[in-house]
């Protein structure tokens, strides 16, 4: 199970015991129906597909709508109670057993339907007994859900992973003792609390979160030995990520410790060169599962799953950009609008990813809309979920990955081919850092094409190592 599943689990253990002999309250008027529904965004030609809806009393029925690409009209299927387990069907039995399926209205779409090179559909749910109803998407006909069809994946094969052959790294670019960075042992996340976070500017600059001490620790390009100066941020602010954005601006995401009322206490901060408050945003509900990215146009996005909303599902992923390609804050009602499942790519390319216990399915689509190419990644070892955000290099899709078996857990960095298989792949420690301060990796991609990890240790202090990942 993934640390991502292991913290919905909880989240939604704690909601219900929170719940528990409260009588739900009809003061405000019946609440809406809204289902969680994952699209299966990449379909093989010719295969039956099983689409469900869940989260939704056991009295709600309803109809699917289907068409593909080939045919203008759709064709009605029944909505039926069953069991819905949220991945590759392979991996239902697995899944079962992590306890991340459960009750929903599922409808099975023929082999015969899935043609051409995408599947349009729509859902018309009904609780007769509430009077409520919903159509999802709320478009209906003239704006379904649409997912691809792929004639042909290429096919990369993992294998089984060998634990415990990690690979070392080309250079360590930076690095500050154990004196020199703020480190401490078995608090409260569990393990200890440090250095979260990493980037990499422009000029090839190393720059690293020390968040006990509220200070960015930055080296120049080509002298690793110790940090040319530093950068303090606010010390009311508990600081766990972020990222440098255009003309000088840093951006973090941090609770406001000095905020002694109710709600919530993160939010969104662009900070100058210097560390001065530029603006303050409210966050973006969700989990967190990469650190903040830049996207290709200049905007800051957020990478998040829904979190104990789904649970037990494991929840959607989705792309939020939090500002503007100059920078400035969007609106909440904005984020909503602009929010895609897809990772923006240079060249107006985006990624597909869909990921289960043993398979994995990427593609990159371009600007029309239309698939380049799709991989199906299978692995013997269970693949736990991505630990960062994919990157392009060299047009190839650079995947952070997480394997598992028992009590071993990995980072296995996969660079898959233009023609199937992988062109680059090699492990890493599963916790490099000390402490969970966050669920994903300090991993980035930088300028030059390689691959950068923060690393710290209690005796050692903390260091920036870099991994070729192939020719750029």
């Amino acid at each position: 199970m993934s640390r991502l599943f292991r913290t919905l689990l909880l989240l939604a253990g704690l909601a219900a015991i929170a719940g528990a002999g409260t009588a739900p309250s009809t003061a405000a008027g019946p609440v809406r129906l809204s289902p969680y529904h994952e699209p299966p965004w990449l379909i093989q030609r010719g295969k039956p597909v099983t689409l469900a809806y869940a989260l939704l009393d056991r009295s709600v029925k309803g109809t699917l709508y289907v068409r593909n690409s080939l045919r203008g009209s759709y064709t009605p299927l029944s909505l039926a109670r069953g069991a819905y387990c949220p991945g590759d069907p392979i991996d239902a039995a697995a899944m079962r057993r992590d306890k991340v399926c459960g009750d929903a209205l599922v409808a099975h779409v023929p082999g015969t339907l899935t043609a051409g090179s995408k599947l349009f559909y729509y859902a018309v749910l009904r609780d007769p007994i509430s009077g409520r109803s919903a159509t999802v998407p709320v478009g209906g006909a003239t704006r379904p859900q649409r997912v691809w069809i792929v004639d042909r994946f290429l096919a990369t094969s993992l294998g089984a992973h060998r634990f415990g052959h990690v690979r070392t790294p080309d250079a360590i670019v930076a690095r500050a003792g154990a004196n020199d960075i703020g480190l401490t042992c078995c608090a409260d996340p569990p393990g200890g609390d440090g250095p979260s976070s990493l980037d990499i500017a422009h000029d090839g600059s190393i720059w690293v979160l020390d968040r006990l001490n509220h200070r960015l620790l930055v080296w120049r390009a080509g002298h690793p030995a110790r940090p040319v100066r530093s950068v303090t941020l606010p010390r009311d602010l508990d600081i766990s990520d972020f990222a440098l954005g255009r003309n000088g601006t840093i951006f973090i995401r941090a609770g406001d410790t000095a905020d002694l009322r109710k709600g919530n206490k993160d939010h969104l901060y662009a900070l100058t060169a210097t560390g001065r408050l530029r603006w303050q945003a409210p966050p973006t509900a969700g989990t967190a599962t990469a650190q903040l990215q830049l996207g290709p146009d200049g905007a800051l996005y957020a990478v998040q799953s829904c979190g104990e909303t789904c649970a037990p599902f494991g929840g959607h992923v989705v792309w939020t950009p939090l500002t503007t390609r100059a920078g400035r804050p969007l609106s909440l009602a904005e984020r909503v609008e602009r929010a895609s499942p897809f990772e923006p790519l240079p060249g107006g390319l985006r990624l597909v990813t869909q990921l289960s216990f043993s398979v994995a399915r990427f593609a990159l689509i371009n600007q029309s809309d239309e698939i380049v190419r799709a991989w199906r990644v299978t692995s013997s070892t269970r693949l736990s979920g991505m630990l960062g955000a994919p990157t392009l290099v060299g047009g190839d899709p650079v995947i952070p990955l997480e394997v598992s078996a028992q009590q071993h857990w990995e980072k296995l960095i996969v660079r898959l081919g233009p023609t199937g298989g992988t062109r680059v792949r090699f492990a890493l420690a599963d916790r490099p850092v000390v402490g969970e301060v966050n669920l994903f990796a300090p991993l980035r991609i930088g300028a030059d094409r390689r691959l950068y990890e923060l690393r710290t240790n209690l005796k050692t202090g903390a260091s920036v190592a870099t991994y070729s990942v192939g020719p750029a």
